[in-house]
């Protein structure tokens, strides 16, 4: 590519200004910035904070102001005389940040009570009253708010002289529009502290003149407060002062007013007399003359003008139904119901009305399409609330339609609302949600990603709910009904995985999941097992190859059928542990960590300790770093004596790896590894379960049986389980000799080695310490005496170990009991004294 010249010169001049060896001066101080910022230290606290009030920077006011209270309560007196007077003198003037930090240090000294109330009424409120008029209508609203949370902790003699006065004078007539919303603020936060009579002397006449007021504004300010005035009044005076005005509210010729007025009406519904609650608000008669007339009018007048109270109307239906559906007739409750179907097909198969007039020439922001599909959304949001309203019976006759339609709206968002309620809709319906199936289907092969994360996220409960349905066992005829959603299914996860959410595609694998519980083995091992493994070595971000990788191993779990799941594992190898790429053979750890999770350590061991272990000798440094996180795992899968070769062959991959490799991470993860090992105590099995202990029977001449078995351990004692015989306190008998001389040969003759004789659980260390054993099946060795018991069952004619030996073992034929002495050239001579009633147990060397 040929560069002009002119070009050149732009691209040089272009570099110059990105070079990074300019310097930066506007960040720094000058000398004289530096003395003004600079405080003498021998200040006190109080005389800094005077000081930095006085003449200091704004950053320096600030921070004085944010540790207000700290100042009062470290030095109460000084900072009430001298102090409080400066931040008052500073706030006249100050700047919006100055005053916010005051106000969020008035409010804590009023919650924490670091002044009395007498003298926060005289100092703060005051302060707080003057600037609520301030010009500027942020910093007004600002103190507004302090007021308002202060109110909260004064007590009513204080709020009655001091902030009530204030109220009833913004409240006149002859005030601003802004003081008068104020008032009606500052009216329902008072109405929450004060008894019904106190409302009723000092603040009815007042409430009842603003909802009369002349700005529409004011009406529906002091109309949302009529919820806090109505509960402090209580039933009757509501009945006779408030409910009139909410009616005229709810007529209002301004739609705000209106709407208004609809959210005090459901406010006031939460506490609705239905016969059963105590603390009861609204009586039946007043519900059924009053509430239920007015709700429906105001419904009527919404669909009739469709204005901007209709998609209000359609937010808060569910919680009217909810409300009154107590109080309800019949004829209301149908009513009801065919309002509630008008509100989800608002819109759907009607053209717009212009009613003659010509479009405007530039589209308006809000059209009348807009609206109605914000009707559809909140009617799609209320949908549970209208089940639970009309009942799992009475659906399909009267909201199956209704429902089917809501899940073929045009608009997504519809769609997806209806999604994300769908498991309620599914929970409700019970052994009818049969009834939608056919939706589910149809918003399972959606084509929009919306629709489908609100399906995913309670996926799980929704096909529960289908499951069980048809019993609490799933078989072949019962899931028979659940085999029309399998391609769905996977077309829906098709979609999900060529979308670009990727979090999203994890969230669909996690959940499918639940499959086993809905399907059977056959269905998920054809239909859904190479879909998810195909995501294993195909798919290129990580949190996807895992959720593929632990839902195949949770499939592999529930499977029935033995060829299937041997298939399944032998897949995973193929795949990750024989892969060429190292990130499959890093994977092939995290399916090795969730099969010990999900399957026993026998299957682990029998089907992939062998495969995990190569990778030992990887020759990538990240998987044999890897692998080092995984040893602790491995060892604890570990059950002695059975797995005590693929124990030595843990052990000498650990050493190998500690001796010969030569990748820093790695020596460090292996050396942490070490530890861990160290930390880890092995199971030990129990005589009755090991492979080559051998019992017999020995008949006494009363008739009774007596157990003994001989068995040969590769280096710990043989457990003594006697228990049956101690607790009856019989005698063991006599030892047969022969039976232990002949379990000693054959077991040579199998190529098990002979131990040191020893009847006693002590151990010997080679420091001299005695160590003692339980003797109880499951037994568990720690480490280190496991390597000792080892090396002492490796010991053929020489060692430096003894065990010692004292009691006979009771229930057990009796080995010889000998002592062990050991000669000073390392050979080992046994000598072995027949056992009899009362003679010589005791060892000798």
């Amino acid at each position: 590519m040929d560069w002009s010249a002119k070009e050149v010169a732009e691209i040089e001049e272009n570099l110059a200004d990105l070079s990074l060896e300019r310097t930066i001066t506007s960040s720094l101080k000058s000398a004289e910035e530096i003395e003004r910022l600079t405080v003498d230290e021998n200040l006190s606290d109080i005389q800094r904070a005077v000081f930095l009030l006085s003449s200091g920077q704004e950053v320096q006011r600030i921070s004085v102001i944010k540790n207000l209270a700290v100042l009062i309560t470290d030095n109460h007196d000084d900072a009430m005389r001298r102090v409080v007077p400066k931040v008052r003198e500073v706030l006249h003037l100050a700047s919006i940040e100055l005053q916010q930090a005051a106000a969020v240090a008035f409010i804590k000294i009023a919650e924490e009570q670091i002044v009395s109330h007498t003298t926060y009424s005289q100092t703060f409120l005051q302060t707080i009253l003057t600037n609520i008029d301030n010009r500027d209508p942020d910093i007004s609203e600002a103190w507004l708010d302090v007021l308002l949370q202060v109110i909260s902790f004064l007590p009513k003699d204080l709020i009655r002289k001091e902030i009530l006065t204030v109220a009833v004078a913004k409240g006149r007539l002859t005030q601003l529009m802004q003081s008068r919303l104020a008032s009606c603020l500052i009216l329902g936060k008072i109405a929450t502290r004060f008894d019904s009579f106190m409302i009723r002397k000092d603040l009815l006449p007042l409430v009842t003149s603003l909802c009369q007021d002349i700005e529409y504004e004011v009406r529906a300010c002091m109309c949302r407060q009529l919820d806090a005035v109505a509960r402090g009044l209580g039933l009757e005076p509501t009945k006779s002062a408030i409910l009139p005005e909410l009616v005229e509210l709810s007529n209002d010729e301004e739609s705000c007013v209106r709407l208004a007025a609809l959210e005090t009406i459901v406010n006031l519904l939460s506490l609705l007399d239905d016969g059963i609650t105590k603390n009861a608000f609204f009586s039946q008669e007043t519900c059924t003359q009053t509430i239920i007339p007015l709700v429906c009018k105001f419904c009527e007048n919404a669909m009739v003008l469709e204005d901007a109270t209709l998609p209000t109307v359609s937010r808060q239906f569910g919680k009217l139904c909810h409300g009154l559906s107590v109080n309800l007739n019949d004829e209301q409750k149908v009513w009801m119901m065919s309002f509630y179907c008008k509100l989800c097909v608002l819109g759907l198969g009607s053209k717009n009305k212009d009613n003659g007039r010509q479009s405007p020439p530039v589209l308006p922001i809000y059209t009348d399409q807009d609206r109605y599909i914000e009707c559809r959304i909140a009617s799609a949001y209320n949908f549970p609330c209208m089940v639970l309203f009309s009942g799992a019976r009475s659906f399909k006759r009267e909201l199956h339609g209704t429902f089917a339609s809501l899940c073929d709206d045009p608009h997504p968002m519809v769609r997806a609302t209806v999604a994300n309620g769908f498991h309620e809709v599914a929970k409700l319906l019970g052994n009818n949600v049969s009834l939608i199936q056919g939706e589910l289907i149809n918003l399972l092969k959606d084509e929009s990603i919306d629709v489908l994360q609100g399906l995913v996220s309670h996926l799980p409960e929704t096909l529960q709910m289908f499951a069980k349905s048809s019993g609490n066992v799933v078989t072949e005829s019962k899931v028979s009904g659940l085999s029309e959603l399998i391609p769905a299914l996977c077309e829906a996860e098709l979609n999900v995985a060529q979308c670009r959410r990727w979090r999203l595609h994890v969230a669909m694998l996690e959940k499918l999941a639940c499959l086993p519980k809905c399907l059977t083995s056959d269905q998920i091992y054809s239909k859904f097992i190479p879909v998810v493994t195909k995501h294993i070595t195909t798919h290129r971000v990580l949190p996807v190859k895992r959720a593929a990788v632990r839902t195949t191993c949770i499939f592999m779990r529930y499977n029935r059928k033995q060829e299937q799941r041997q298939d399944i594992c032998s897949k995973l190898i193929q795949a990750c542990c024989r892969s060429k790429s190292c990130s499959y053979r890093m994977l092939f750890i995290d399916v090795c960590q969730d099969i010990m999770e999900f399957f026993s350590k026998a299957y682990f061991k029998e089907n992939l300790y062998e495969f995990v272990l190569e990778l030992a000798e990887d020759p990538v440094p990240n998987v044999r770093l890897k692998f080092c996180t995984l040893l602790p795992l491995l060892k604890s899968q570990m059950k002695l004596p059975k797995d005590r070769q693929m124990l030595q062959d843990l052990e000498y991959m650990a050493r190998k790896l500690m001796l010969q490799e030569n990748d820093i991470d790695v020596k460090s993860a292996i050396r942490n590894a070490s530890f861990e090992l160290d930390k880890i105590q092995v199971v030990m099995e129990s005589v009755s379960h090991l492979p080559w202990s051998k019992s017999s029977k020995v008949s006494s001449s009363a008739g009774k049986k007596h157990s003994s078995s001989s068995s040969i351990l590769p280096g710990p004692p043989p457990h003594h389980s006697s228990t049956k015989a101690s607790k009856a306190g019989k005698s063991p008998g006599k030892v047969n000799h022969s039976n232990s001389t002949s379990a000693s040969k054959s077991a040579s003759s199998r190529g098990h080695k002979s131990p040191p004789h020893a009847e006693n659980n002590n151990i010997e260390s080679p420091s001299g310490n005695i160590r003692r054993r339980a003797g109880s099946e499951g037994m568990i060795v720690a480490p280190s005496a496991l390597n000792r018991l080892r090396k002492v069952s490796d010991t053929t004619s020489s060692g430096v170990r003894r065990v010692a030996s004292s009691s006979p073992v009771q229930g057990l034929p009796q080995r010889n009991s000998s002592a062990s002495s050991v000669s000073s050239t390392g050979s080992r001579k046994s000598s072995h004294n027949a056992s009899s009633t009362k003679s010589k147990k005791s060892s000798k060397t």
